[in-house]
């Protein structure tokens, strides 16, 4: 039975155990220095020790992160209340009440009604098709996550492309359509705070306060310049073929005849409304920060006669892996922070001779430093607890706001359009309209254009 068991476990899941195994025994006889003390060699023996199992998937993430914060109990790097300091943070709240947000909407038609409304306007034009599936999945996933957002429109996706008659590796439509999809569900969640567990996952680690409106003023228009620059390059690379508009009228037809708006959606619709004019009336008026809207926003969902959510949909629209993934990294960011691992690691990084360029070509270098780095190796919170905090004072040392760095090391990792390695982009690789080399081949020039507009 064990044998039989074992078999099913990838060999790259061992590699993680053994290369955590070194990377701890490493750590603890390797001498403390001035630059780093012991304390911060242990935190950086288990920061590899987690990064290790996380990218070779040996354990789940979630256990990874709290091994990883147990072991700093163990070694007595620090005292419990700090070890799990990230799990108490008001952005692990926020995030709580966001996913409403996802578990509200997923319960309606505005997904599919939002569909018609622009294959009306395409008149059987491939390429304008894709651009429509593409603004209504950027629209939505500015105020949920882009996880959502990409498996809600790639099962549309699936039956316009079913009834079309294309298929998988076959059609350029569909190739078209579904790395479109995924292209504009990353960069439509850069729009605003709501549009991802990340987007407040880099402000945390940042240190730095950053209000809903204040997001919405970068984030906005870099989703507006970056969506149409991803449909022109994957149009451009696989022209999509053509359909006759008696085609599209007749699947428009098909939906259409599902049914009128429902009071329930009408009132999901207005929470959906409601909730981000709320977060952005928070800049003006501070009893309405993030967090506390969205918890209210939460409580509203299940209050007798709104009655948006039963507590079962609701659980299972949140990825609570994920929450326990960020509760863990918060943690051991500001462990690395108190230990001197991140100093060290800026340091390290200032010693290429990266920081002593101008500014702007620093900052370009090492986006693209971080971007290969997380396009390898695409495990978020990892990077962002190393790269967020070595920016933020590189900006300060350079006299630059360091508002700066949550932004570029975002879009940065966001924009991972190269390989389907990450497990955002494997939802829509998963359906086999196209391969990884048709998504490389789609996505190097929108990824370059971002890193430079980034910077």
């Amino acid at each position: 039975m064990l044998a039989k068991a074992s078999a099913g476990i990838p060999a790259k899941a061992y590699v993680g155990i053994i290369l955590a195994i070194v990377f701890l025994i490493a750590a603890a006889l390797v001498p403390g220095t001035e630059a780093l003390p012991k304390n911060g060699v242990l935190m950086l023996g288990i920061f590899a020790m987690a990064a290790a199992l996380w990218i070779c998937e040996s354990l789940p993430v979630g256990i990874t992160g709290l091994l990883a914060l147990v072991l700093v109990l163990i070694l007595g790097i620090a005292p419990a209340a700090e070890t799990f300091s990230g799990f108490a943070s008001p952005t692990m709240f926020y995030l709580l009440g966001a996913f409403s947000l996802s578990a509200v909407f997923s319960q309606t038609s505005y997904g599919m009604r939002l569909v018609v409304f622009f294959l009306r306007k395409t008149d059987g034009n491939g390429r304008l098709i894709v651009l429509a599936f593409m603004v209504a999945a950027a629209l939505l996933s500015s105020v949920m996550s882009d996880t959502a957002a990409v498996l809600m429109f790639v099962a549309f996706a699936k039956g316009i492309c079913d009834a079309l008659g294309c298929k998988p590796k076959e059609s350029n439509f569909g190739r078209c359509l579904y790395i479109g999809l995924l292209y504009a569900s990353i960069v439509g969640g850069f729009a605003t705070l709501a549009g991802g567990p990340n987007n407040m996952a880099v402000v945390q680690i940042s240190g730095i306060s950053i209000g809903f409106l204040d997001w919405m003023i970068v984030g906005v228009p870099m989703s507006i310049v970056m969506v149409p620059i991803c449909w022109y390059f994957i149009t451009r690379v696989f022209p999509p073929e053509e359909f006759s508009k008696e085609q599209f009228r007749a699947i428009v037809a098909d939906i259409e005849e599902r049914g009128s708006t429902t009071i329930q959606e009408k009132k999901a619709l207005l929470f959906v409304i409601v909730l981000p004019v709320l977060w952005i009336a928070g800049n003006w008026i501070p009893i309405l920060n993030v967090t506390t809207v969205a918890l209210i926003g939460l409580v509203v969902a299940f209050l007798p006669g709104v009655r948006l959510l039963t507590w079962k949909q609701y659980q299972e629209s949140v990825p609570w892996v994920v929450l326990v993934m960020i509760g863990c990294i918060f943690s051991m960011s500001t462990l690395m922070k108190n230990t001197g691992v991140i100093d060290f690691i800026g340091t390290l990084i200032s010693g290429t001779g990266m920081f002593s360029l101008p500014f702007y070509v620093a900052l370009l270098l090492y986006l693209l430093f971080a971007y290969s780095i997380f396009t390898l190796c695409p495990v978020g919170g990892v990077w962002e607890a190393l790269f967020v905090p070595v920016l933020v004072g590189f900006c300060i040392q350079c006299g630059v706001s360091p508002t700066i760095a949550p932004f570029a090391i975002l879009f940065a990792f966001g924009g991972n359009f190269l390989l389907p390695i990450n497990p955002l982009n494997m939802y829509s690789y998963a359906y086999g309209y196209f391969s990884p080399g048709d998504l490389f081949r789609a996505g190097i020039f929108p990824a370059l254009i971002l890193i430079v507009l980034d910077a």
